[in-house]
């Protein structure tokens, strides 16, 4: 059964059109493709309609008729990007919410890391858009079926997309600074930080002279996996007691 057309959201900034223009060959799709590819290649500092008009060998016009504004366009990019992760989201298993949650936040965390600056395209917009919808849906699923309460449940799908993107955004502004040279490889920065911390005086900062060989660990792997099992299991643990 073909999928019911949803309404338009509210903030939407995308114009809404009945069908497309004659003779021209653009379509939305193909715009919101190619500004995926801007953003990847440019960042968002880089992006402008004119670099996607030019990827498209079009007029940046024909791109505002299509998706209204350079933020319209920014809109769909984002709600494009959430719908890479929806085949990854899996079908509701209440024995195993914890780890389907867990996997959830790691194909965010990749996803995020796949496109450059999609984080700072997230600051201040409300993900409303069909795929967004269906993801929210998805996620929710998992949480409801693995007996979170309603209340509990919305609060803590949002609280964990703001801690993996606020993870993955100092994560990939690292990585864009070693690679123009602004400093130097992860591994090689810990180091530095762990030296540091052991040359200070120890009667001023004993817990850091003591500790300091930890912050050598560079696995962002490992430290995002921490994170997230210490965000699900208190989130398990506040489920249950709510739910006595």
């Amino acid at each position: 059964m073909a999928e019911q057309e949803l309404p338009p959201p509210p903030f939407q900034r995308v114009p809404e059109r009945s069908g497309r223009r004659r003779r021209d060959p653009l379509t939305r799709e193909a715009i919101v493709a190619a500004g995926l590819r801007v953003l990847d290649r440019d960042g968002l500092a880089g992006f402008s309609m004119r670099r996607v008009a030019d990827e498209l060998d079009t007029g940046a016009a024909s791109l505002y008729w299509h998706v209204g504004s350079k933020d319209g366009l920014l809109d769909l990019i984002f709600d494009e990007v959430i719908g890479e992760q929806l085949d990854e989201v899996p079908d509701p298993d209440p024995q195993n919410w914890q780890k389907q949650l867990k996997e959830v936040a790691r194909t965010a965390r990749a996803t995020i890391l796949r496109h450059r600056d999609i984080v700072e395209i997230s600051i201040g917009r409300v993900p409303m858009g069909p795929n967004a919808l269906r993801y929210s849906e998805r996620v929710l699923a998992i949480l409801r079926a693995g007996g979170v309460p309603d209340k509990l449940a919305v609060q803590s799908y949002l609280l964990l997309f703001s801690v993996v993107n606020g993870f993955t955004m100092d994560e990939a502004g690292y990585q864009a600074v070693t690679e123009t040279g602004e400093a130097p490889p992860l591994e090689e920065g810990a180091e530095m930080v762990r030296g540091y911390f052991d040359s200070l005086p120890a009667d001023q900062f004993a817990n850091l002279k003591e500790v300091a060989g930890h912050f050598a660990d560079a696995d962002q792997d490992a430290r995002f996996d921490l994170m997230i099992d210490l965000f699900v299991e208190g989130l398990a643990r506040r489920a249950a007691e709510q739910g006595d």
